[in-house]
């Protein structure tokens, strides 16, 4: 459940993953064929690798509930866990065994971010100085090294306590996880092509992940149908089969020994936080100076500040859809296979709108509005989807309602794109890899505030019952409220 290592609306999370300005000067230019060879080599390791993770997704939530079920209420599985059958009974839906699942998920889920966040800038110094190959390979062997640990502690959960999945993240020390393993593979596009084909390679990237979101799901379903294992296993293989063919991925970052003398000298002037010596006095000097430089760059533009603000709330907000499988099931009486349909309505949603939506209304726009402009009306649009679609999904009742919410939020999800192109362009050229990093240092303290946050509130919304279930996406709907009045005090250069 931790794979995911491309998602639409991410990009590269700190500013040592982004090739330096003067590097993009480097690039090779000799192969445009060869730039999209290896954005299909990149896509077809994204279909791969997220295709086994959603697969996974369903089964190892349904897993999780049988296991504290059989704990909670053992006399339910008299004949084993074999067959899960006991699964769909009223009891295994109670409120005190969903409300320690959704402390498990939400609790997991914020321990996984932590890897990332903390090793961000060593395997950040690690992609520049020795290459973005090793950094993803052992970003991805530490996230199935993870993956292979659920699983046995599943397995023997009558030996092994099911909280032991807290401590898995410790595996993402390998390599910092999926959080490093998604900036390296935009920085792998980065390299390959120019400035102005970038958008529409990263474009192609997010519908590769949504493709196989949309895939995924109906197959889990069925194959939960048979056995909730086989869909668990069958993701594990396949992302171990998506992560092979990496070894043979072709290296795309700046070679010193390519590079002019004389430029490598003024760099080396220029830049003396990276000729610290990659140690670990050095490191840590190096994050508290990105940490100092971070603080006063936000604190110093309110711009920055209201942006910062904004993917602070909107990706507290935006986690309460981890919990949307375990809220239909309890809310709707469904099975957990049956509620995967709403993982693969949303990826569709998302689809249509990065593809067709999005890029038309922005056609339309380039007519009266500046690309600045454009966007930010873009993001004002998104935001007010996002808030009506969580405040539907609050109060549904229906699974149709249900749907319908989440459908118009998955429509808004664009959000976190254009907002960061917005914040791209108003900040100095200078300042644009500082501002990700800024940027990715609210996502970051966001998703792990919001872990814990929304499971306490799921707990104690299926405690209460009734229209109290929809506590989560309450909470989510402030807090994109919160995000809304912060986007509309951005101002650009010319006040609109």
């Amino acid at each position: 459940m931790a794979t995911r290592v491309i998602g639409a609306d991410e990009v590269l999370e700190t500013s040592l993953l982004l090739p330096d300005p003067r590097g993009q000067q480097l690039q090779n230019k000799n192969t445009p064929r060869r730039s999209r060879w290896i954005l299909l080599f990149v896509c077809f390791i994204i279909v791969t690798l997220d295709f086994g993770d959603y697969l996974s997704i369903a089964p190892q939530l349904q897993i999780y509930e049988d296991i504290i079920c059989h704990r909670v209420h053992p006399e339910l599985f008299a004949g084993g866990l074999d067959r899960l059958t006991a699964a769909s009974n009223a009891l295994c839906k109670s409120a005190d065994v969903q409300g320690e699942l959704a402390l498990l998920v939400g609790w997991k889920d914020t321990f996984s971010m932590l890897p990332g966040m903390i090793l961000a800038i060593p395997f950040g110094l690690m992609a520049d100085k020795v290459g973005r190959k090793p950094v993803i390979i052992l970003s991805l062997a530490g996230v199935i090294m993870q993956e292979c640990a659920i699983r046995l502690i599943c397995w023997y959960h009558t030996s092994i306590p099911l909280q032991a999945v807290w401590f898995t993240p410790l595996f993402q020390i390998v390599g910092g996880g999926s959080q490093i393993a998604s900036s390296v593979a935009f920085t792998v596009i980065s390299d390959v092509f120019p400035v102005d084909k970038r958008a529409n390679a990263f474009l192609l990237m997010a519908a590769a992940m949504l493709l196989s979101q949309i895939l995924a799901a109906p197959l889990s379903a069925w194959l939960m149908s048979k056995d909730v294992w086989v869909p668990s296993l069958l993701g594990l293989a396949i992302e171990i089969c998506g992560f092979l063919p990496i070894f043979v991925f072709p290296e795309t970052g700046p070679k010193a020994l390519d590079r002019p003398e004389d430029e490598i000298e003024n760099e080396a002037s220029e830049r003396d936080n990276e000729s610290l010596p990659l140690t670990w006095v050095g490191i840590v000097r190096l994050v508290r100076t990105q940490l100092s430089e971070v603080l006063r760059f936000v604190v110093g533009n309110a711009n920055t500040l209201a942006i910062f603000f904004a993917f602070l709330t909107s990706s507290i907000g935006s986690q309460a859809l981890q919990f949307v499988l375990q809220y239909a099931s309890k809310r709707f009486a469904w099975s957990v296979a049956e509620a995967t349909f709403l993982i693969s309505l949303k990826g569709a949603v998302n689809l249509v709108a990065f593809l067709l939506i999005i890029p038309l209304i922005s056609k339309i726009l380039d007519r009266y509005l500046s690309p600045l402009n454009r966007d930010l009306r873009i993001t004002h649009a998104s935001i007010c989807a996002l808030i009506a679609g969580f405040a539907i999904m609050s109060v549904a009742a229906h699974p149709a309602l249900f749907g319908l919410g989440l459908s118009f939020s998955a429509l808004g999800w664009g959000f976190y794109m254009t907002l960061r192109s917005v914040g791209s362009a108003l900040v100095a050229e200078s300042h644009v890899g500082l501002f990700n990093t800024t940027i990715a240092l609210a996502e970051a303290v966001g998703s792990m505030i919001a872990g814990p946050l929304l499971a306490l509130l799921l707990k104690a919304g299926m405690k209460w019952e009734g229209v109290w279930m929809g506590l989560p996406w309450m909470a989510a709907t402030g807090l994109y409220l919160l995000a809304g009045m912060a986007v509309v005090c951005i101002r650009t250069s010319s006040g609109h």
